[in-house]
């Protein structure tokens, strides 16, 4: 990766946000990359070697490189195990963070600490000597810190409710219908360094691809 990157995908279930995520995942192709995987999704199974251990997650990630997914706990505080989560990659530096189901452990008014570290001083600290790269999915913006999403070089979604939908109407200047009308894969992405937005359907040929290769 040449530059640290924040990037957001949001969408509801379905509209092809998990899919986007793989494929910029693919693009960067980070040395070293860190997923909380909150749900245990199949869909991530083939991105980095699952942990459900988290001193086992914490060995892997001990190398010059890695891909390692750390399998949220059911039986613990989801909010402590995102803190040492977030702790490691700021610690380690140099990586390629993947937060799945970010409502799940943020607010609008409410970044987790080291969390927020990551995001607003993570592309660049220790005298420029590490780095950190974000890519974080959620269905619902609104429910999101606003540190990151004010951080976000690239924001993407797809289908959204009605009342996401009409938020981000008002910001990019679009119909709620733009929104709320998607059909499956189908997506608009803001960049922070375009003015406009731009449209687009997914691809599934290197989905396909892919997956025949691992046959």
């Amino acid at each position: 990766m040449k530059k640290a990157l924040c990037l957001g995908a949001f969408g509801a279930r379905g509209s092809g946000k998990t899919m986007w995520v793989r494929q910029q995942i693919r693009k960067l192709r980070p040395a070293r990359l860190l997923v909380w995987d909150y749900k245990h999704d199949p869909k991530l199974k083939d991105i980095g070697q699952g942990f459900t251990s988290w001193p086992e997650f914490v060995r892997a990630c001990g190398g010059r490189s890695f891909q390692a997914r750390y399998l949220v706990s059911p039986d613990h505080d989801p909010h402590e195990q995102f803190e040492a989560f977030c702790q490691l990659a700021w610690r380690l530096g140099n990586l390629l963070m993947f937060v799945d189901e970010l409502p799940e452990v943020t607010k609008a008014n409410r970044a987790p600490p080291t969390w927020r570290k990551c995001v607003n001083v993570g592309r660049e600290y220790d005298d420029g000597r590490k780095a950190l790269s974000i890519i974080a999915a959620g269905q619902r913006m609104a429910e999101v810190d606003k540190s990151f999403l004010d951080n976000c070089d690239v924001i993407h979604v797809g289908r959204l409710g009605h009342a996401d939908a009409r938020k981000m109407a008002q910001q990019w200047g679009l119909k709620v219908q733009d929104f709320t009308n998607l059909p499956d894969l189908h997506w608009i992405e803001k960049r922070a360094d375009k003015s406009e937005v731009e449209r687009g359907v997914l691809s599934l040929g290197r989905e396909i691809q892919s997956d025949s290769a691992k046959k």
